[in-house]
Order: C-alpha cells, then structure tokens, then sequence
C-alpha cells in the first residue's frame, strides 16, 4: 500500500508504480483535476452523485470537494467499484476524503443482473479494466457481481448525476435504467473514446431525449497541486460525454480554469468523429511550443507523408 499527499487529502493505493493514474497522484498530486472541476460546477445543492466505475474515489472526491466550496454540496457520493483488490482502497479514501455523506457498492452496472470476469489489464493502466459477461462461477474464475442500476436505485434510491468510466459498458448500464434516464432525465457524465462503444454511447443517449455535448481536457494541469513543470505527458487529453437538460447545460462553463477546454455540441455518429479527430490524445514535446504557423507548417508536411530526414536531404543541407 502507498499514501500520497494530493489534492484531495491522504489517498492510499495499491502499490502499482507503473499504473498512470497511481503515477500521477503521486508526482502531480491530482488525477484528472480539470474534468472534475467542470462538473462540479454543473452540480447543484443536494444533488446525489454515482460514481460508476470509481477507481480510488477521486473523481467522486473531488467534485464533492470543488462543490461544496462553491456552497452546492452534495446530499450523497455513492461509489459503485467492482475491483475486489480495489475497495478496500477506496473505502479508506471515502472515509478520510469525502465531504458528504457516502457509500460504497460492491458491483458492476451492466443491463441486467448477471456474472462478469476480468479481462486483461492494459499495461500501465489498471483503471482501463475491462469486463465481460461469464455463466461460470467457480473457485478458479474470479468474478464479480453485475447489476442494473434499476435494481441499485430500489437499495439506495435514486440519482441526480451519474458518471460512468466503466471501460465500454456505459451503454449496457444506461438499458439497465433507460426508462428513468429517459424520463427524469439526470445529468450524465461518461467517459469517451475513440471507439465503437462511445458512437454507441451517443446514439443512446439522443435516444432518450438528451442533446448531448462533448468535453475534452488536458489530463494533466499545468497549475496542479505539487506544482511539477515537467508532466508525464506533455499534452494528453481526456473526453467526456455530457447530457443534461437544457437549464443544467446553461450552467456549463469551462472558463477560468487555466488550460484550453473542448466544448461541442454532439448529435450525429458524424459529429462525434469529427471532435474525437480533432482531440489531442498525445503530442510530442516540440509541437506544444510551437507557434500556429508552425504547426501549420507541421501539418501540411505530415498530410503529404513528409519526413523531415528526406526534405533535408532533398534541399541539399546534407551530402
């Protein structure tokens, strides 16, 4: 087990160094600071938040945080983690972290009641754990409970915001839930990619009643909390899904925050390929301090398959 000084208080973790997430808390002291800090803007006073698919609980900790600063905190936090090496993690992080009253639930959200096995961990990024559906359940087989968030609602009641990073699953959690999405529309916030399943994403939540928009954001804050110049990336950026009604999304706003914030309107297969196309997901560290002609310069020599070894050899600078 490790502790780390963060933004959010004493946060204990597994003792994985080579995991992203873990890295960060522990040279940048935050994970993610930005997308939090957006959404707890949208909250509003005695919203109760689910926190599907929440790792060590700093996402669910830091808006509860940010809101209740601003005087709109949270009445609940319920963090729903289906990792058994996880929780007792994120237990200890809630405990000492969160700023309202709190719950953990032990499962995963799919579109019924059901058994899921772990697939492999991508290397260096154990929150990226995905999951699929198993009739098994023996000694040999590790696996977890999974649940419609219907069913979670009877136990502890109903949610005004939900957050879902639940690695490609987000669809199948909606249809465990759709007809109360589709009529009381809560405020949502999942995880998008580069992938079928967020397109998939998109298409579900249009379908019920939402306009939704995409967010994208640097993962690592130039201004975070142990105040490292040197990131772990130079410029990697995260997205989001949001859908909420129209006087939730008249709340949102990404100015002030110090770091350049996608925000576009989202409601065709079309539109979402365009923003993810356009979304910085790594760069090299000589185009973040390039200047726009530059960068133009930069793109028009990768569009024509240029290689900078071949136009100097052509240009005779070298023999």
């Amino acid at each position: 087990m490790q502790t780390y000084d963060t933004i959010y208080g004493q946060i204990t973790a597994p003792d994985w160094s080579d995991d992203l997430i873990v890295r960060s808390l522990s040279v940048l002291g935050e994970w993610s600071y930005l997308e939090q800090q957006i959404l707890a803007r949208l909250v509003r006073k005695g919203d109760v938040l689910w926190d599907g698919g929440a790792f060590l609980g700093t996402f669910g900790i830091g808006v509860a945080q940010i809101a209740g600063r601003s005087g709109q905190s949270l009445a609940r936090l319920v963090a729903i983690e289906p990792g058994a090496e996880l929780r007792p993690f994120l237990a200890n992080n809630l405990q000492r972290n969160a700023t309202c009253d709190h719950m953990l639930v032990a499962c995963a959200v799919g579109s019924a009641a059901g058994l899921l096995v772990p697939a492999d961990v991508l290397a260096g990024n154990h929150g990226a754990l995905a999951y699929h559906t198993t009739d098994k359940a023996d000694e040999e087989t590790p696996v977890v409970d999974c649940l419609p968030m219907w069913h979670l609602r009877e136990r502890y009641g109903d949610y005004d915001i939900l957050k879902l990073d639940v690695e490609g699953m987000e669809v199948e959690a909606l249809k465990g839930d759709f007809e109360f999405i589709r009529d009381r529309k809560p405020l949502i916030w999942a995880e998008c990619n580069e992938a079928m399943s967020s397109l998939l994403l998109l298409e579900a939540l249009v379908a019920a009643g939402y306009a939704p928009h995409y967010l994208a954001f640097p993962a690592f804050r130039q201004a975070n909390f142990h105040a490292q110049i040197d990131l772990p990336y130079p410029m990697a950026y995260e997205a989001a899904l949001l859908a909420a009604p129209p006087d939730r999304l008249a709340q949102l706003d990404v100015s002030g925050l110090g770091e350049e914030i996608i925000v576009k309107s989202v409601t065709t297969s079309w539109d979402l390929r365009q923003a993810l196309w356009a979304t910085p997901r790594w760069a090299q560290p000589a185009w973040t301090t390039a200047s726009r002609a530059e960068l133009i310069a930069l793109l028009g020599h990768l569009t024509r398959g240029d290689s900078l070894g071949a136009f100097h050899k052509y240009q005779g600078v070298y023999k």
